[in-house]
């Protein structure tokens, strides 16, 4: 039985796939997930049959959907792991690579660590490579206070004194100390169980929104979007973009996060997505700025709008958000003439 394996990523759907996967236009064919972030849309998608194409512009995106969603049998054994010889000297030259991240969000010497883990992963085939660092990315996450690398460092070292976090927070969190291999090793299994052919060809993307649609060579039944909105949490480079850099991955991408430029740039994209497909659908909620109305009247010209809401709580470091959210689809069906 495949399962959705633990990623740590703000703004992760998981909790609500079912609730989108019932309200899809179509039970079947193929769909873009179009900013496809920790990847749970995409992964829903998957288990219910659909052809699924993974979009993202990060690289730390990118690897969880070539995991998980493009890869169909190939998973990892602790053995086949312990089993890697690596070259001393590449190691030493990726540590000057990645110098970068001492004492910024890691202690000297786990960056020495992540070095190897990354000269481990040159050894690997493709499918196992990713993987490989998918597991690697879950760690450098979950080695983080509030799991997102833009954190200070001060404060890193601060929370990550597990009697300092014992006094004020009642919580020691000893996972902040544990190597990276250990974590690695910890999640191997979860990640392994997530691995599942749903015999469908399904492709993984590291584009930016724009560049992915025009790219986009065939009619596609639903491009699902779901967007970093002005008025969210939304620093989505900032919070895992070391893993980029770390890689020499980083892409350029439209910023679509500004407050005065998201319609315009959002209507763009509307534009182009319109000529691509039947149907596309849109997550949002209540709390989102541009509003739900604003957002919805803004797609009336390309077609019929339907809006679904559901009730929705968010938890963010394990903690209920009070504030009850009304979480919202917004389904355009797109006119004959796009």
């Amino acid at each position: 039985m495949s399962r959705y394996p633990k990623i740590n990523y703000i703004g992760n759907k998981n909790n609500l796939t079912d609730w989108i996967i019932d309200n899809l236009p179509y039970k079947k064919g193929k769909v873009v997930d179009l900013f496809c972030g920790g990847c749970s849309v995409s992964f829903a998608l998957k288990e219910n049959g659909y052809t699924v194409y993974s979009n993202d512009s990060l690289y730390s995106n990118y690897v969880l959907a070539k995991a998980i969603i493009e890869n169909n049998n190939h998973k990892l054994t602790k053995e086949e792991l312990e089993d890697i010889v690596i070259d001393k000297k590449i190691v030493n030259e990726i540590k000057q690579n990645i110098k970068f991240l001492e004492n910024r969000i890691y202690f000297p010497e786990e960056v020495v660590e992540l070095s190897e883990l990354i000269e481990k992963s040159n050894h690997l085939n493709d499918e196992k490579k990713y993987m490989y660092l998918a597991l690697i990315r879950r760690a450098m996450i979950r080695k983080i206070p509030y799991s997102r690398m833009n954190v200070p460092w001060n404060q890193i070292v601060k929370l990550r004194d597990e009697e300092y976090s014992y006094e004020k927070y009642k919580r020691r969190r000893a996972y902040h100390n544990l190597t990276f291999e250990q974590h690695i090793y910890e999640n191997l299994e979860n990640y392994n169980e997530s691995i599942f052919d749903n015999k469908k060809m399904n492709k993984a993307f590291q584009l930016d929104s724009f560049q992915m649609l025009e790219k986009l060579d065939e009619k596609v039944d639903i491009i699902y979007i779901d967007p970093p909105y002005p008025s969210t949490m939304n620093k989505y480079g900032e919070f895992y973009g070391y893993f980029d850099k770390m890689f020499n991955k980083s892409i350029e991408y439209e910023n679509l996060c500004s407050k005065d430029t998201f319609l315009e740039k959002f209507e763009k994209l509307i534009s182009i997505a319109s000529s691509k497909t039947k149907s596309i659908v849109i997550s949002l909620n209540n709390k989102t700025k541009p509003s739900v109305s604003d957002i919805a009247e803004l797609l009336k010209k390309y077609g019929k709008v339907t809006i679904k809401e559901k009730k929705h709580q968010y938890k963010v470091t394990n903690k209920e958000n009070k504030n009850e959210t009304i979480e919202v689809l917004i389904i355009l069906k797109i006119k004959e003439e796009h």
